[in-house]
């Protein structure tokens, strides 16, 4: 949405001086839009940080499965999972782990074709695993193209709403507070003859 009187230095100095109707219905308005815009922002890095730390526990599971089932088949005599398989899937696991810490959490690192690349370990445990590296995609173009819409929205990305204030003079912060502005205040809020200032 375009503002008029709202600018981002504006919302930078946290607050505006109210002076006239327009000003007050466009700063509600961007009031409830920071509002909403920061909801969806927090919603979206929610969803994905969720979604990194579940499939840990997925591949831990899985890596479980793999090991439960080799130990049955070792006690009942039969052919299992063999043990350098189990010991491949272990370190594609930490392997796994350590890409997701160090380009997810250290680096930042959204990037979609970035999660699909570093989730390719997970195929070590089999091909019905593609599922992780698919989801990881699918994250990673949805946190870009939320943040790339709210990219031009008026306070990204913090959204911070603003203090509004009705203080009926020109003075939009104390370094242009003066005795004449303030003289100007006290003359239309409280009519007198002027004697005792």
């Amino acid at each position: 949405m375009k503002y008029k009187y709202i600018t981002q230095e504006t919302i930078d100095s946290g607050g505006k001086n109210i002076t006239s109707p327009e000003m007050f219905a466009e700063a509600r308005v961007y009031n409830m839009e920071a509002a909403k815009n920061y909801s969806r922002l927090q919603r979206v890095h929610r969803i994905f940080n969720i979604w990194m730390v579940v499939q840990f526990f997925v591949l831990i599971y899985k890596v479980w499965i793999i090991m439960m089932s080799t130990q049955a088949s070792d006690l009942a005599d039969k052919t299992g999972t063999p043990w350098w398989r189990i010991g491949l899937c272990a370190v594609c696991f930490v392997v796994y782990v350590g890409l997701i810490i160090y380009f997810v959490y250290i680096k930042g690192c959204h990037e979609r074709f970035v999660l699909l690349l570093i989730s390719l370990p997970v195929l070590s445990f089999g091909w019905f695993m593609m599922t992780l590296p698919a989801m990881n995609f699918i994250l990673g173009w949805y946190y870009t193209k939320v943040h790339d819409e709210l990219s031009k929205e008026l306070g990204y990305p913090s959204f911070a709403r603003l203090n509004v204030t009705t203080v009926n003079s020109d003075a939009d912060n104390l370094s242009n507070l003066t005795y004449d502005s303030i003289r100007e205040k006290i003359n239309r809020d409280h009519p007198h003859d002027g004697t005792f200032l």
